[in-house]
Formats: structure tokens, C-alpha cells, sequence
């Protein structure tokens, strides 16, 4: 039954999270401006409520805090030279100076991420149900506008929709090893899942604080900082909820 969860939330993840984010570009450019920045609001609260409220407590329990931190910090700093790589990115503007990168390369660097993402919702569901569920539902709240910026970045490129809808689900499909991997070496070394959830959570902070924070404080004046914190609250209120859960 564990092993349906991975699956599950592995291909929501990755290919429907493809699938809705091409559901956004039909609509009109006026809609999808208010659309996808509320979604990277509401994406930031249930990374931020995923790594600090599920992740880290879980692995803070099953190992020595110093350990734990000590993996935390290094997964961070991890994480910042990938992005400097352009291997890891989630910025939404195609007009950044990384997306001018080759749709090649965007394409690679979806399928380390979804990859990576496979083995986040693996070691999660290990731990618990509820926690693979919460992990699974800030993956993909942060997945949609990700791909919809990747999207707009490859039609830039010269890809056809055809071709670049294709070539997303490819790279979106290695979720799935990722999650079996994942899955049938966790369960042989039990021991090292709280070091796995510790990088995990240390994902999900930089992607929150280092990515999508700053975009959101782009958008300036009351009535959008209102908006973003109500946004951002409802994602961790739901992997609250989530949480409340675990048995």
C-alpha cells in the first residue's frame, strides 16, 4: 500500500503538475497574472509549513539534533551551488538572465529536480502517511508555477507547444525512478531516512526563501502584501492540517 502512495503522489508531482500548468496557459495573459503569483504565494507557505512543521521535527526525532542541522546546513549550501550550476532553479521570469540558458539545459536541470523530488516524497512516506502527503502537496503546490515559467521559457526558444509539452512529461516522468530508487533503498537502510528528510527540508526552505520570497516582494502596496500573506498562511495551514494526521 506504501509503495501506491509513492507512485501516486510521484506522478500528480511531476505529470500533473505538467498537465494543470498547461490548464494556466490557456487562460488569458491578464488571468494568468493574477493566477500564478497567488499560487507562488500560497506554494511558499507550504514549503516553508513542509520543512519546518513535517521534515525537520520528523528527522529531529529519529536522530542527534547537531547531525540533523549540521545535514540541513549542508544540504543549503548544496543547494545554492546547484543553482549557481543553473542545475536547480525555479525562477518564474523568462526574461532573467538564467532563463537565456538553452531549453536543453532547462530540461535537464526539471529532470535532476523531479528526480530529486521522487526521492523527497520516498523518504517522507517512509516516515509516515501524513508526512508523505504533506511533503507531496508542497511539491506540487511549488511544481505548477515552475512549470508553467519553464513552459514559457522553451516556447521562447523556439519549441513548439507540442514538442515542449512532450518534452516536459519526459523530463517529469524520472519522478518516478527517483520515488522506486528511493523507496527500495530506504527501506533496506532505514537508518538514514532522517538525514534524507534533513536535505529535504533544507530543499524546500531554499526553494521558499532564496527563490520565490524575493518574487513576491516584487509585487509592492497593501493590497498585495494582504493578499500574499493570506496566500502564504492557507499553505501552512493545509500541511497543518495535513500533519494533524500522523498517527
Amino acid at each position: 500500500m506504501l509503495i501506491l502512495w509513492i507512485l501516486l503522489f510521484s506522478i500528480v508531482g511531476s505529470i500533473g503538475a505538467i498537465i494543470i500548468a498547461c490548464a494556466f496557459l490557456l487562460f488569458k495573459e491578464k488571468i494568468q497574472e493574477v493566477l500564478i503569483p497567488c499560487l507562488i504565494a500560497y506554494a511558499s507557505g507550504t514549503l516553508l509549513a513542509g520543512g519546518l512543521l513535517g521534515l525537520l521535527p520528523h528527522a529531529l526525532k529519529q536522530a542527534p539534533v547537531q547531525p540533523i542541522l549540521i545535514t540541513l546546513l549542508s544540504g543549503i549550501i548544496f543547494f545554492f551551488i546547484l543553482e549557481k550550476l543553473v542545475i536547480w532553479r525555479h525562477c518564474h521570469d523568462p526574461e532573467c538572465e538564467v532563463h537565456k540558458a538553452t531549453g536543453p539545459m532547462i530540461l535537464i536541470g526539471d529532470a535532476f529536480h523531479n528526480l530529486v523530488d521522487g526521492v523527497v516524497i520516498a523518504a517522507a512516506f517512509i516516515a509516515s502517511v501524513p508526512l508523505g502527503i504533506a511533503s507531496g502537496l508542497s511539491i506540487i503546490a511549488h511544481e505548477i508555477p515552475q512549470e508553467v515559467g519553464d513552459f514559457g521559457i522553451l516556447l521562447h526558444s523556439g519549441y513548439s507547444k507540442k514538442k515542449a509539452f512532450v518534452l516536459n512529461i519526459l523530463s517529469g516522468l524520472t519522478t518516478l525512478p527517483g520515488a522506486l530508487i528511493a523507496y527500495l533503498a530506504l527501506d533496506m537502510i532505514h537508518n538514514y531516512v532522517p538525514y534524507v528528510m534533513a536535505i529535504s527540508a533544507s530543499s524546500f526552505l531554499y526553494i521558499s526563501l532564496a527563490d520565490i520570497s524575493p518574487e513576491l516582494q516584487n509585487q509592492v502596496g497593501v493590497r498585495y502584501t494582504i493578499r500574499q500573506l493570506l496566500l502564504i498562511l492557507s499553505g501552512v495551514g493545509t500541511i497543518a492540517i495535513v500533519l494533524q494526521f500522523h498517527p
